[in-house]
């Protein structure tokens, strides 16, 4: 850490649900570890988590807004921040479950707990696709927006280049009119 707090973003979907964990360490020996305060924000800038003194940990949200979510790690002094490295494990949809509890809970054998896994992943999949498809359809609708704007920006331009080639073409005539030169 260069400054006293670094934090990271990571995009998260509406409804998913996040695990993760970190580990705070001396940059020059990494058995030695470091307390930091940790952070964890939505993207409105709600505080979802937050633990202060901790040298590692682990945390499990589910979050109902959709957008980048902020951790944000914060060392006692600037001193300790220039000497601390953080590790940072960040797990969201199917892979934050802790699928061996969830086979334990439900007496689930391993191909009832992979296919559980499988339709989860599936799930997060078609859940993304259709964020991008949102998206997508948002991006066309600017876009075409601005094209027609851009079009009738330059049928405007045309008629005042019209405009003013007709202005200065009979102040032409009328001015060598006047001089007699036609």
């Amino acid at each position: 850490m260069v400054f006293q707090t670094k934090c990271v973003m990571e995009e998260v979907v509406e409804g998913t649900e996040i695990t993760g964990s970190f580990t705070a360490f001396n940059r020059h020996q990494p058995s030695e570890l470091v307390h930091v305060d940790i952070r964890i924000d939505n993207p409105a800038g709600t505080l979802l988590h937050e633990e202060h003194g901790v040298s590692g940990g682990h945390f499990h949200l589910l979050d109902t807004k959709d957008g980048d979510h902020k951790v944000c790690f914060t060392a006692s002094d600037f001193q300790t921040a220039q000497n601390t490295r953080i590790r940072v494990e960040w797990k969201s949809g199917a892979s934050a479950h802790d699928w061996e509890q969830v086979a334990k809970k439900d007496n689930l054998n391993f191909l009832q707990t992979e296919l559980l896994s499988l339709e989860q992943s599936v799930h997060d999949i078609h859940i993304e696709l259709q964020r991008i498809r949102r998206k997508e359809e948002e991006m066309r609708d600017i876009n075409e927006a601005t094209n027609a704007r851009v079009a009738w920006l330059g049928v405007g331009a045309l008629l005042v280049c019209l405009g003013l080639s007709g202005w200065q073409m009979s102040y032409l005539q009328r001015f060598f009119k006047r001089k007699k030169l036609l």
